[in-house]
């Protein structure tokens, strides 16, 4: 909140062409003693420090929650929430990795009939967090976003006219959002898109983490490229939930899946990625939604991966 204070009350944008936006008018809730209150901002400035004097108390629901934070902090960050979300929300997940939305419903939402309804997406653009409410747009790309559909119910769907109304408003809201060059795709499309991008991350992020270099690097390794790249689709085209879909095999084979990792490396060359940046930092990785993401699902379906458990265990040796 002071962060917010110091920014003069406002979210500060620089767009890639250099034009600062600047919003204002949000309103805040606060967490206090386990309870949810809208608060007045002006009190937070005030020296008289009376805060709770006329903040109200609220429980109302929740109906749209995008979340962007690590995947390793999704859980903590819902949970205290968990009362707020029902059947009637819809929770957006955009973040790197997979697996997360297993992790809510194990810890959070164990129950399939009333749990939240849930939107994935994959987010390409290049964004740099200057201050806490001041970023930089760096590089425009794109952003796709689908329904999850429900399990636990008679049949699931991504249907549109079966999908909850908060979901709805999302799926049509944000493709109306020039800058952020969005749209909306059913399961089977996002889902193959968050596994291209999952196949990026799981070569870029830990090699280029282990070697303390920028995304030019991997041009050194095609050999390692290659391998992981055969592995990965070995399990890309065991997935249950892609059998039968046409255009998989062809998208998911070896050389297809290095061809597309490698065109997205190279519009990437001089990047850091987050990975590198949380090892010189010293903070827990996402490794496990990355790279984890693809022993766990091997291990279900009975394939190896020991590049992907060869890369986990030397980036959980390198963080302890």
């Amino acid at each position: 909140m002071g962060s917010y204070l110091r920014n003069g009350k406002k979210i500060l944008l620089k767009t890639s062409q250099g034009k600062i936006i600047a919003r204002d008018n949000y309103e805040f809730e606060v967490l206090r003693d386990r309870e949810w209150y809208t608060t007045d901002l002006d009190l937070w400035s005030s020296p008289s420090g009376q805060l709770a004097s006329r903040d109200a108390r609220t429980s109302s629901t929740i109906e749209h929650l995008i979340v962007c934070v690590k995947a390793t902090q999704t859980v903590d960050a819902l949970r205290p929430l968990v009362s707020r979300l029902g059947r009637r929300s819809t929770i957006m997940f955009l973040q790197n990795g997979a697996g997360t939305i297993e992790d809510v419903n194990d810890y959070l939402f164990q129950d399939p009939h009333t749990r939240p309804n849930y939107i994935t997406g994959v987010i390409s653009h290049g964004v740099t967090l200057n201050n806490a409410f001041d970023i930089t747009h760096t590089g425009y790309a794109a952003t796709s976003i689908g329904p999850v559909p429900r399990v636990g119910d008679c049949m699931p769907t991504d249907r549109e006219d079966e999908l909850a109304p908060s979901t709805k408003y999302l799926l049509q809201a944000l493709p109306q959002v020039p800058r952020f060059n969005c749209r909306s795709h059913d399961w089977s499309d996002i889902f193959q898109l968050q596994l291209e991008k999952l196949s990026t991350n799981a070569f870029c992020n830990p090699l280029c983490a282990l070697a303390d270099a920028p995304n030019k690097y991997l041009f050194t390794i095609p050999e390692t490229c290659r391998a992981l790249m055969s592995e990965i689709s070995s399990v890309v085209l065991a997935l249950p939930e892609l059998q039968g879909v046409d255009g998989v095999h062809e998208r998911f084979s070896p050389e297809t899946l290095e061809r597309t990792v490698m065109s997205i490396i190279d519009r990437t060359r001089e990047t850091i990625c987050s990975m590198v940046w949380d090892l010189r930092a010293g903070r827990e990785t996402e490794v496990r939604y990355i790279n984890g993401y693809w022993i766990r699902r091997g291990r279900e379906l009975g394939i190896p991966t020991p590049l992907n458990e060869e890369l986990l265990q030397k980036i959980q040796s390198q963080a302890s």
